[in-house]
């Protein structure tokens, strides 16, 4: 038996909620499920730092029960994604985004301003598990990487 039910959230920690809601809201459509301050004791404790408070927004995801929770930590402030990070960095590297038609959703994602890192690129047709993947990365308002994956 599984450990885990399902996926409910994936955090982001963001340097502006405001910049944050019009990117994933505006540019990526993401509904907005929910959002908050957080200033709680348990919450502190919960997270390993004391005197806590955040600003918190949840997008729904498509077809999908899970979230995308961003927390803009008003107190204590946090370190930005250093400019000098590349994909092959320790830790979570992207969130992917599952599309039906890569060149097309990419060309309104660009029309709203937001620069790729490559076009689109396919992996090969004899990759026995990933043939005929199309990908490709852009980068959120905090530097975050995102990947739409059509395939």
């Amino acid at each position: 038996m599984p450990l885990f039910a399902g996926l409910h959230h994936i955090n982001l920690i963001v340097s502006d909620k405001e910049k944050t809601k019009a990117f994933y809201n505006g540019v990526l459509g993401l509904e907005i499920a929910l959002e908050t301050t957080i200033e709680d004791a348990e919450f502190s404790r919960g997270v390993g730092l004391p005197n806590t408070k955040v600003l918190a927004t949840f997008f729904k995801l498509p077809d999908n029960n899970a979230m995308i929770e961003t927390f803009q930590y008003v107190t204590p402030p946090g370190q930005p994604v250093p400019s000098t990070a590349k994909a092959n960095d320790g830790g979570w590297q992207h969130i992917c985004f599952q599309v039906t038609d890569i060149e097309k959703t990419k060309k309104e994602i660009e029309s709203k301003g937001v620069k790729f890192l490559s076009t689109p690129v396919t992996i090969a047709p004899d990759h026995p598990h990933f043939a005929g993947v199309r990908f490709c990365y852009f980068l959120g308002p905090d530097r975050e990487v995102i990947e739409i994956l059509q395939g």
